[in-house]
């Protein structure tokens, strides 16, 4: 039987463990869940919904997916799949991971490109409940998509070479992820 041990260490508290997105998500996390309970509240409590809300908070989520995937990448904790790593010589893994995180460079920036491209188109559309153009909502995509690009950029560059791959020393050679 194994043991679960319950009794974890908490690390303690440094502002290093957080960055600006982290902040930013906060504030819009909280706006959100602020409509949604205006939402809630005029719709069950007054009996008499406001339009805009439904609408807001929809957006706000789409906004808090793409704010949170910046921390995701910051702190390289997207979902991957580690079973291939198990059989794999160092040298073997670093070069896969390196792979990885140019592919996912690769991603960011196309997916970078395609938003820049739609964003004029987006102007003319306007919310339904607000007067607003779409463009406000695919701006804060692609200062996401933007913030995703340069972090990826960094830890690429920083994190791996490809001398580090022959000798089995990347970031993730180990299993280890900071």
């Amino acid at each position: 039987m194994v043991a679960i041990d319950f009794e974890e260490e908490d690390r303690p508290f440094s502002w290093r463990d957080y960055g600006l997105e982290d902040g930013l998500v906060f504030v819009v996390f909280w706006s959100m869940a602020g409509v949604v309970f205006i939402q809630f509240f005029t719709r069950y409590v007054l009996g008499s919904p406001l339009g805009w809300t439904e609408e807001v908070a929809r957006y706000l989520l789409i906004c808090v997916g793409f704010l949170a995937a910046t921390i995701g990448v910051r702190k390289r904790s997207h979902i991957r799949i580690d079973l291939v790593h198990r059989y794999l010589t160092p040298p073997l893994t670093a070069l896969l991971v390196w792979l990885v995180d140019v592919g996912q460079l690769v991603y960011f920036i196309t997916l970078g490109w395609v938003t820049w491209k739609i964003l004029p188109l987006m102007g003319a559309q306007k919310m339904t409940s607000l007067a607003m153009g779409m463009d406000v909502l695919y701006g804060v995509v692609l200062f996401s998509i933007v913030v995703m690009v340069l972090r990826q950029a960094w830890q690429v560059a920083t994190r791996h070479s490809l001398r580090s791959c022959r000798k089995g020393s990347g970031s993730d050679a180990q299993g280890t992820r900071p």
